[in-house]
């Protein structure tokens, strides 16, 4: 997408970080935008409304589905429709997964799991009536290069790195079923972005600044990168080279592993020989 010229984008999370430069870059290629968050995004809307685009916010908890159905029937009322939906919000927490208090689990799969839910249920109707018109429609969720494998240049953050690889199963299974309506899904998925929280993390800490800034990309670089993977029809659109060598790793391990499988022929030659009977079914005599 290299121009939005009349089209409408919204944005979750869009107070800052990924979210912010997101909206920044929606407007900057002509869409009217509308931030759905729970902090106040009014420093976002001032930007895009002093650089000459049109945006808004409404406060939105996308952990609530009234309030995502609320935010997507908001935007039509504004803006006459929806052409994308940047199903961005989530959150982190550090360490492993026996030493993550489940509460804070909780939160963490709640916001980046069930929130990426709402957007795509509530926003699919409107996205839905865009394409039937010939109109762009898509949903781009914010995943991370934790959907694509372990990070070895990463601490434990294993909730996060779990929700995340939940992100690109929410992505495959959207592309699917919303195919026929006319709607593309895209995943995002970044490593290290230079947010306002990370740069202040590199700021405050030697250790944590020799850690990150290696494979830290800056949040308007991403966002760029996001709207450009739209643009050429990517399923997942990740941003940092970084992320190539363990994610190909992870894909030949996958492979390996799957490869131990008989074909698909020597199979149906088995089950042919067995009388095609299934032993979960039938038992085993």
């Amino acid at each position: 997408m290299k121009t939005l010229n009349n089209t409408v984008v919204v944005v979750t999370g869009g107070a800052a970080g990924i979210g912010r430069a997101l909206a920044l870059e929606a407007a900057a290629r002509g869409a009217a935008v509308i931030i759905g968050d729970v902090q106040d995004a009014q420093p976002t809307v001032d930007a895009i409304a002093a650089a000459g685009g049109r945006a808004e916010w409404r406060p939105c908890d996308m952990t609530q589905y009234p309030d995502v159905a609320a935010l997507a029937a908001h935007a039509v009322e504004r803006f006459g429709g929806i052409n994308v939906l940047c199903n961005n919000a989530g959150r982190g927490v550090p360490g492993p997964l026996h030493a993550t208090d489940p509460s804070l689990a909780r939160q963490v799969l709640d916001l980046n799991v069930l929130g990426l839910f709402h957007g795509i249920h509530a926003f699919t109707p409107h996205l839905q009536a865009a394409a039937a018109v010939g109109r762009p429609a898509f949903i781009l969720n914010t995943g991370s290069e934790h959907s694509l494998g372990v990070p070895p240049h990463v601490g434990p953050m294993s909730i996060y790195t779990a929700s995340k690889f939940a992100a690109l199963g929410l992505t495959e299974t959207a592309a699917r079923d919303l195919a026929p309506l006319g709607i593309k899904v895209s995943l995002l998925a970044p490593g290290w972005v230079r947010t306002e929280r990370v740069t202040a993390l590199i700021g405050a800490s030697a250790e944590a600044a020799a850690r990150i800034e290696p494979y830290a990309q800056d949040s308007a670089e991403v966002a760029a990168k996001a709207f450009d993977g739209l643009a050429a029809g990517h399923m997942i659109i990740a941003t940092n080279p970084a992320s190539r060598e363990f994610a190909m790793a992870h894909a030949r391990q996958l492979m390996a592993e799957v490869q131990r499988l008989p074909q698909q022929a020597e199979q149906e030659s088995a089950t042919t020989a067995s009388g095609g009977r299934c032993p979960f079914m039938h038992g085993n005599s």
